[in-house]
């Protein structure tokens, strides 16, 4: 019986020691980013509003070569494609849902996800400019489920419309009015699921995946220069808050790539420096470090770099990457401790006696040595060994 108690007792510990070492292994391992693949038609699985509705309508640009994947800014010049059919997102329509009182419990949570008041939506609506995507783009979507705004991280198909707001990014899925926000993640480091009929779609490229930034300064955009997806070559500027019928056509492609010598600096901040050189190499560009002290990031992770994520250099240009330096460890000598029997250390100069000669070490049962005194003799005629 105790020879059995005894197993038992051992495959429990070997058990509690897997598992601490399972946990720990877990620990070191990044996190997995899972993205849910939101292909162009396939109807929602929990939209805010039925697409029957024809909130918006998406087009297929397959055909139109897109910018190249990474992190780009709102305002940049054919990030984003346009067509001159005013059905492309009908803004009206969906502020007059979203204003209807039978709708307001929906529309409490989607303006809480905009960080607007819901007497707001009306007039946060007509500031937003709908547009196509060109790119397969990372956003943070959002499903109604059971009275609440639900968020899970997506990536959007080419050729859905959205909304954008007054700095370039996606605020809208137009075709079922979907709230959208920021994809809060690096742009590399999703793991897209398609699954049911969100099927992979022919035209997906990782490299092509693209997250976007607001304005770099900060300003709100006037006008955007979009590529129109109608006719070939060709490009529309759009002016901020209207809805496509007010597009003048620009000379020149803006979705062209005027200079192939050139690369889009991907994000890196965040990444380890070992992985952020080897996505910037992977682009062409050379990696340069610098250190400096960090109270919260472990040594060898980016902290900062220069130029900037989303910005446009020459290929081969130089990236300087600020990187938390390891922890400060002293290298101070130990100090000198006296001997225990009281001799002088080697090399240390000799404690002076009370007549400000220096006295020598006395060994142990010794006696010291003794001065002449001239006038000091014993009546024997022997000198006292004292002084």
């Amino acid at each position: 019986m105790r020879h059995t108690r005894g197993i038992g007792r051992a495959a429990i510990v070997m058990a509690a020691i897997l598992s601490i070492v399972s946990l720990t292994t877990t620990a070191c391992l990044p996190a997995k980013i899972v993205v849910k693949a939101i292909a162009r038609g396939a109807p929602a699985a929990a939209p805010f509003f039925a697409e029957a509705l024809g909130l918006g309508t998406n087009l297929s640009i397959d055909g139109a070569p897109a910018l190249g994947g990474g992190v780009h800014n709102g305002d940049r010049p054919g990030l984003y494609g346009g067509s001159r059919d005013r059905k492309t997102c009908d803004k009206d329509r969906l502020a007059a849902f979203l204003t209807d009182r039978t709708n307001r419990k929906k529309a409490a949570q989607w303006a809480e996800v905009q960080d607007i008041g819901i007497d707001q939506i009306g007039g946060f609506l007509q500031k937003l400019t709908p547009v196509l995507l060109r790119n397969d783009t990372l956003v943070k979507n959002h499903d109604y489920k059971k009275g609440k705004a639900v968020a899970f991280d997506a990536l959007l198909e080419a050729g859905i419309a959205v909304l954008v707001n007054l700095n370039g990014k996606p605020v809208v899925q137009c075709s079922c009015g979907n709230p959208l926000g920021a994809f809060e993640h690096d742009v590399d480091s999703p793991e897209v699921e398609f699954k049911g009929k969100n099927k992979k779609w022919k035209s997906y490229d990782r490299e092509k995946v693209v997250k976007v930034e607001p304005t770099d300064d900060g300003d709100e955009v006037e006008k955007y220069e979009l590529v129109d997806v109608q006719e070939e070559d060709a490009g529309l500027e759009r002016p901020v808050g209207s809805d496509g019928t007010e597009d003048t056509p620009l000379p020149v492609d803006p979705g062209v790539e005027e200079d192939s010598g050139h690369v889009d600096v991907p994000e890196v901040t965040g990444t380890s420096v070992e992985e952020a050189r080897q996505i910037l190499e992977s682009r062409g560009l050379a990696v340069e470090t610098t250190e400096e002290p960090s109270e919260t990031a472990g040594p060898g992770m980016v902290l900062g770099q220069s130029p900037a994520a989303g910005e446009r250099v020459p290929a081969g240009g130089m990236v300087t990457l600020t990187v938390a330096a390891a922890p400060f460890t002293s290298t101070s000598e130990p100090t000198s401790e006296p001997p225990v029997d009281g001799s002088t250390a080697p090399g240390t100069t000799p404690t002076a006696t009370d007549d400000g000669t220096s006295g020598a070490a006395v060994p142990e049962g010794g006696s010291p040595t003794a001065t002449a005194d001239l006038g000091g003799a014993d009546s024997d005629g022997s000198f006292d060994s004292t002084s």
